[in-house]
């Protein structure tokens, strides 16, 4: 056995160690050739502590930027893709119920559109007043639970939230606001569904109002393509006006309460629906639509959206058997009219 080298430094041993020594060195030895051992220790083990430490970062993280804000009031979308939101205006004020309880008018639904939508499954986003909500809670009901319509907030009863605003009654801002409150309560007692959407009647508006819509917890939606089936016969006329003035990222608003107020929006569907999709365009909810890109407000939006009624027009000229209103007074057209939202000192929309 070789002697560790350690053990060459060792001083010779004296005395009486001298009787000892060889069996010392031998267990010395021993132990050098033997894998170490720990000892136990007889001290009692404290017990485990665990410390929670919040981790430290290594990278630093650029903070996501956030999506600029939407306008206070939406009118289309901006986005390159073939898309747009039909709207449809469920409209109710007392005088429409009214002529509903006498029997004047048989009904505020335009059946016939509602049937072309189904079709052809096209989404769309209804803005239902209150009143009309409960005089239809059946079809109201399965409308929003449909999967294919969007509810929005028209107001209760329909009234001019900012005045002139095409003949509409007014009320004051407190009764505004209970206008919205009510809408909300009945639409969502009635359906279920608690719309995140508000259509000011007639499109009228002012910066008042529509701080009090957005205390509410509600967006408002106008809309960029007015398709004129408001007391319109003329399907023909209603189609050519969406077909020949659509964009992408636009919102369109028809009606769809039917009798004399809508009497050819299900007819002007028939054009429109195969029209559009025949470009190449495809129907989404507005919810979905802003979903795709920013929205967008007029250049030049001020916050002040009002309409005077306009007088009868004129007789039809031989030739131009069209008439449209513009700010300048009536003007007559040898085509239906193509009308889009601009800016002027009276009116939210021109035609030409």
């Amino acid at each position: 056995m070789r002697r560790p080298a350690w053990t060459a430094r060792l001083p010779r041993p004296r005395g009486a160690l001298a009787a000892v020594a060889p069996a010392l060195l031998l267990v010395a030895i021993a132990l050098a050739d033997s894998p170490p051992r720990v000892q136990a220790s007889t001290r009692p083990t404290p017990p485990l502590r665990v410390e929670t430490v919040a981790p430290r970062m290594a990278v630093a993280v650029a903070p996501t930027p956030s999506a600029p804000a939407q306008p206070s009031v939406i009118f289309s979308v901006a986005t390159r893709d073939r898309v747009l939101a039909l709207t449809f205006d469920l409209d109710m004020s007392p005088s429409m119920a009214a002529a509903l309880r006498s029997g004047t008018v048989r009904s505020w639904v335009d059946r016939d559109a509602l049937a072309q939508l189904r079709a052809r499954n096209v989404p769309a986003t209804l803005f239902m007043t209150g009143l009309w909500a409960q005089a239809y809670p059946g079809l109201a009901r399965e409308l929003a639970q449909s999967g294919q319509f969007e509810i929005g907030n028209h107001s209760y009863s329909h009234p001019a939230f900012h005045l002139p605003c095409y003949g509409l009654w007014g009320s004051p801002v407190a009764g505004l606001a209970s206008e919205v409150d009510r809408a909300q309560q009945a639409i969502h007692a009635v359906t279920g569904v608690a719309p995140s959407y508000f259509r000011f009647p007639g499109g009228c508006l002012d910066q008042r109002v529509v701080s009090m819509v957005h205390a509410h917890g509600l967006t408002p939606v106008q809309w960029s393509l007015n398709s004129l089936d408001a007391f319109n016969g003329s399907s023909v006329q209603i189609a050519r006006t969406v077909i020949g003035g659509v964009h992408p990222g636009d919102i369109v608003i028809m009606h769809l309460m039917g009798g004399p107020n809508a009497p050819a929006s299900g007819a002007a569907l028939r054009l429109i629906l195969p029209a559009l999709q025949a470009q190449g365009y495809r129907f989404v909810t507005v919810g979905q639509l802003l979903g795709l890109g920013q929205g967008l407000q007029p250049a030049g939006f001020r916050g002040v959206i009002e309409a005077a009624a306009p007088p009868p027009p004129p007789a039809a000229r031989a030739g131009r058997p069209y008439w449209v209103w513009t700010p300048w007074g009536w003007q007559s057209l040898s085509h239906p009219p193509v009308c889009r939202w601009q800016l002027n000192a009276r009116k939210a929309w021109v035609c030409a």
